[in-house]
């Protein structure tokens, strides 16, 4: 990750995960701006409550495609899973979150997409024909359960949380005042912050975490000059 080395980079996730990006890179050598252009928040209601009591002791696998919602639904349902439910999780850090707070891992997509983890899903001859709980955030995109529903799997979705991107400002900070030479994005929510809060009157290349995140900045007409081949910070990192 030399390449990082001295550069000033603007992270836009929200505060506690920029924190935690913030002293990789600095660890790094890169010297992290922090700006938070995104909040997140739990969903939290007695109606889906009472979908996860409902649908947990009839569940075959429960999907997870970030550590934010393995965090949040631990919170809505901090018992011990049943046994007989199997865990599949999106890329590592996802993974290293369900050992920690559900206490196992069964299948890890270590590409790092929805795309992959649904395609690695499907390709099982034990989920045909069985349910499967994705808990997701309330704006991803239906890849899992559209690949899943194909392959004659019963999905039921629980979206435990939700982004929500920082408010338009009538007085943007100057990109030329934060004095960096690159900028990653995170998510959708995160490039419409960004530009909600950023007047773009320097020049700095912006990096992007996947598809989604790229169609938004270019739908922002954000110029996006490189798109990390797997979904992380280390994948950031290395397009740079």
């Amino acid at each position: 990750m030399s390449k990082v080395k001295g550069r000033r980079v603007l992270v836009t996730r929200n505060l506690e995960d920029s924190e935690t990006w913030a002293a990789i890179l600095r660890d790094a050598g890169a010297i992290p701006v922090i700006l938070p252009c995104l909040r997140v928040e739990d969903r939290r209601s007695a109606a889906l409550t009472g979908r996860i009591v409902v649908e947990l002791p009839r569940a075959d696998w429960l999907v997870f495609t970030s550590r934010r919602g393995i965090e949040s639904f631990t919170r809505l349902h901090p018992q011990l899973l049943p046994a007989r439910v199997k865990v599949a999780a999106v890329g590592p850090a996802t993974a290293a979150a369900a050992r920690a707070l559900l206490g196992r891992v069964d299948l890890v997509s270590e590409a790092g997409t929805a795309a992959s983890l649904a395609e690695a899903l499907a390709m099982r001859a034990d989920v045909a024909g069985r349910s499967v709980i994705l808990v997701l955030a309330e704006n991803a995109p239906a890849t899992i359960e559209d690949r899943l529903g194909h392959a004659g799997v019963r999905c039921v979705r629980l979206d435990v949380y939700h982004t929500v991107p920082a408010e338009p400002s009538d007085r943007k900070t100057k990109l030329s005042t934060l004095g960096v030479d690159a900028v990653l994005l995170a998510s959708p929510s995160a490039v419409t912050g960004f530009v909600n809060q950023v007047e773009l009157d320097a020049d700095a290349d912006i990096f992007t975490i996947g598809p989604s995140t790229t169609a938004a900045a270019h739908a922002a007409d954000l110029e996006v000059k490189a798109q990390a081949e797997s979904p992380s910070l280390e994948g950031l990192m290395e397009a740079m």
